[in-house]
């Protein structure tokens, strides 16, 4: 990764400040959002907004022969980098389902990232999924946190769906089992072994919300399909409702003053089908990428352009809000002394040309590049 950008002032670009797009020039100094006199560049017809926050980042999907959990953790941090995310939360899961989401590939994921964590250009961490049939294993989830620094945890419990499914759809539950790998067979035997411990779940999960709260370790649920499933939830402090599967689960975190963290990929569903409910939509907290065919930054435009939300509104939803759910200060907003983590859009184009993630240059294209590695540039970046 490269060094931090040497001290200077964007100038002509529209910045999103106190809730307000302004026109204003941003200078950045040592990582952080700073003011004074320094050497200039011109973006003008541009829009700078705070870095993205994606809390929930899809592990990227393998393609031809990979290597490691390195590979998934670069690709990540390139793809984020590329959309205009300075801070991501990559998805792993701690889960009875076989292969990248088991146990074992979680501990070499969250080691991978410790040891890697200083090259990459977003600030990349682990949000950690744990299966409520594997809650009992207490001892080696909380080893694994204190250990490599897991920074978000969800509980979730598609054992739960699984078995409606072998219950209800015979084909739907063999597709099931053969995106873990598995046959029906196989899969049917491990949810009989789940469901003969699962007296012990309440007790393990809870034993694990009081110990994150000792931590003080955000946590939350994710999956939630109904409003009983949130409040069991909500009562042992798992207070982050993240892509509910209901909108009684939804409903049930707000009663009890719970944020409500939506996912991107049930949006851009919505909003290709045209049932994207405008009023859910405007009381939820956040947005999370989740894998969705669509960048953050590019949901947050079509919002916009739908006549949704404003564009700092919809913004604040990837961005500022995040960071106060996440407890990351300095973060998710382009005040003075912030981290200077910047996405800069090319507003003719809807495009993030530019990504600036504490002070370093983590994404540079289109015509922004140009105007940055210009005569003027080239002289600025050659400190670098």
């Amino acid at each position: 990764m490269s060094g931090q950008l040497p001290p200077l002032r964007f100038t002509g670009a529209r910045i999103l400040r106190d809730g307000i797009l302004q026109e204003r020039s941003i200078a950045i100094a040592g990582g952080r959002i700073t003011k004074g006199p320094l050497p200039a560049i011109d973006l003008s017809g541009y829009v700078i907004l705070p870095g993205i926050i994606d809390m929930m980042a899809a592990r990227p999907a393998a393609r031809g022969r990979i290597g490691g959990p390195g590979w998934f953790l670069d690709e990540a941090d390139r793809i984020g980098a590329a959309a205009g995310v300075t801070t991501q939360f990559m998805h792993q899961g701690w889960s009875w389902e076989t292969g990248a989401d088991s146990p074992a590939a979680a501990e070499a994921m969250a080691q991978a990232r410790a040891e890697q964590a200083a090259r990459f250009a977003t600030d990349l961490r682990l949000m950690l999924r744990i299966e409520h049939g594997l809650a009992h294993q207490t001892a080696r989830i909380l080893e694994l946190v204190r250990r490599s620094g897991i920074d978000l945890v969800m509980f979730s419990n598609r054992a739960a769906r699984a078995r409606d499914l072998r219950d209800g759809d015979e084909a739907g539950f063999s597709g099931a089992a053969a995106r873990i790998g598995q046959d029906a067979g196989a899969l049917s035997q491990v949810l009989d072994a789940l469901a003969a411990t699962a007296a012990s779940v309440p007790r393990a999960l809870c034993d694990l919300a009081e110990q994150f709260d000792e931590l003080g370790l955000p946590y939350g649920s994710i999956g939630d399909e109904s409003g009983e499933a949130r409040e069991h939830h909500s009562m042992i402090g798992a207070g982050i409702c993240m892509a509910p599967a209901s909108s009684r689960a939804a409903a049930a975190a707000r009663a009890v003053c719970d944020p409500v963290v939506l996912s991107a990929r049930d949006l851009a569903e919505q909003i290709q089908t045209r049932t994207l409910d405008a009023v859910q939509l405007a009381r939820c907290d956040a947005i999370v990428s989740d894998g969705a065919p669509l960048q953050l930054a590019e949901l947050a435009l079509q919002l916009e352009a739908a006549g949704v939300m404003d564009l700092p509104r919809a913004w604040a939803l990837i961005s500022e809000n995040p960071a106060q759910l996440m407890r990351l200060t300095g973060r998710g907003r382009l005040d003075l002394g912030a981290r200077a983590d910047l996405a800069i859009l090319n507003r003719a184009s809807g495009k993030i040309e530019v990504t600036i993630a504490g002070g370093r240059m983590a994404f540079l294209g289109g015509a922004a590049a140009a105007r940055i590695l210009g005569r003027d540039g080239r002289r600025l970046m050659a400190a670098e």
